[in-house]
């Protein structure tokens, strides 16, 4: 599967803000909530992080799937693009081997857990609109995803812009990749 989305970093009072706007632009679509944590594995070196590379378990109501998520190169800075293999796993382990592709036979351990509460909205089969809280290593941080179609780009972009969202654009990087960074910074700084 092929993602396209926007992805904003904002902050509290803006990402509560924009979620009660597309609320009252969309009145008869459906909200729908949930919990995921999504718990991430690589190699203590983060030979996957440096890859551009994310493998999770991800763990909703509806079960557990394992995704390995890869960044593909795209001709615009204000979008990203990514395939993703997702499929359904019976628990959680410790540490997993994928069998096939080019990441296989490498052991990759767990490397601990982001939590995300998740609001979505889908105003047409083109767009997808999540509000994501994050909770990693004491942070928490606010995101809202624009996910797209090829044909809905322009007409997303006109949202994103009309909602003063392209000066939030994340130039940090995916929940994977802040959450490595923090759990970095957490494990090199002094006990207290």
């Amino acid at each position: 599967m092929q993602e396209t989305e926007y992805k904003f970093l904002v902050d509290k009072e803006k990402f509560y803000q924009i979620l009660n706007l597309i609320k009252n632009k969309y009145t008869d679509i459906e909200c729908n909530e949930r919990v995921q944590i999504n718990h991430y594995y690589d190699t203590d070196d983060g030979y996957l992080l440096t890859s551009h590379t994310t493998l999770r378990i991800r763990q909703t109501e509806a079960g557990l799937r394992l995704e390995l998520k890869e960044a593909q190169p795209v001709n615009s800075n204000d979008f990203s693009t990514c395939t993703e293999t997702s499929f359904k796993v019976g628990s959680l382990k410790n540490d997993i081997t994928l069998e096939e592709g080019k990441y296989a036979w490498i052991p990759f351990s767990l490397q601990g857990s982001l939590v995300t509460k998740r609001i979505s909205i889908r105003p047409s089969e083109a767009l997808s609109i999540d509000f994501d809280v994050n909770f990693y290593f004491g942070h928490c941080d606010y995101e809202i995803e624009m996910e797209f179609t090829e044909n809905a780009q322009k007409a997303t972009t006109l949202l994103a812009e009309k909602l003063g969202l392209m000066k939030y654009k994340n130039t940090i990087g995916g929940k994977a990749y802040r959450f490595f960074r923090s759990k970095a910074d957490f494990m090199s700084s002094p006990g207290e």
